[in-house]
């Protein structure tokens, strides 16, 4: 092994310096003293006094997990994500969950995300993509509860599911309705007709779908409905199978 050069070891030895005194200016100088605080943006007035932080200490050194175990602690608080924010800032965000899929209410006509543990969120403060499905025929329910029809939560963990094992199918499921008591029907893009499916089999007979098609290459163009509910029978609603 060649030993370093003197370059080499300068610039490793700048680099720890600097790494060093950079430690040393954020804890213990009054550079990065906190300052302010917020909570989902906005300003908090009196945090010293209402908040566990404590005043004149550095940003990085303040007691974040006793702060998040203190948010918790509201009935309307369910998640809380704390960020430093140099120099001399805290910023805290309470419930900003990132849906994997999206409901739409059938009492208001509201579209709400779904968590991975299918509870209802807002998406006013949340991070999310178009890709996901699109739940209808539900009732959601309040914020950060969980929907009543017990599907959801089914659907939503072989939606996750489907997603590792298939992204491209998973992409192509635009909506799934549960108006139907013994199964929900499925939608997906560019295609004319909706798949019959029951909720504890979602994963196996989306697959199922994907493979009848790529095998068979059947005449679909007339379908519209494909019933892939039953065991070694697919049922085409018109055109030619």
């Amino acid at each position: 092994m060649r030993p370093f050069s003197k370059r080499t070891v300068l610039i490793m030895v700048t680099g720890v310096i600097m790494s060093a005194a950079l430690l040393i200016g954020v804890n213990y100088t009054d550079a990065c003293r906190l300052e302010q605080v917020t909570i989902n943006d906005k300003p908090v007035e009196g945090w010293r006094t209402k908040l566990v932080l404590k005043d004149g200490r550095s940003v990085l050194r303040q007691p974040a997990d006793s702060l998040a175990d203190l948010m918790m602690r509201a009935s309307n608080v369910f998640k809380v994500d704390i960020s430093y924010e140099l120099p001399d800032r805290i910023d805290i965000r309470t419930n900003n969950f990132e849906p994997v899929c999206f409901v739409v209410d059938a009492a208001s006509g509201k579209m709400f995300g779904l968590t991975d543990e299918a509870r209802v969120v807002s998406l006013e403060n949340s991070e999310f993509n178009w890709e996901h499905p699109v739940l209808t025929s539900v009732l959601a329910g309040p914020l950060y509860d969980f929907c009543q029809d017990v599907r959801v939560s089914v659907i939503v963990d072989h939606l996750e599911w489907l997603r590792d094992d298939n992204i491209v199918l998973y992409r192509l499921i635009d909506e799934i309705d549960f108006g139907y008591d013994t199964f929900v029907q499925v939608a997906l893009t560019g295609l004319p007709y909706r798949l019959k499916v029951r909720a504890e089999s979602f994963h196996e007979q989306m697959q199922e779908f994907v493979e009848f098609v790529s095998r068979f290459d059947p005449d679909l163009s007339d379908v519209r409905v494909i019933d892939m509910r039953f065991d070694n029978m697919i049922i085409c609603d018109g055109g030619k199978s």
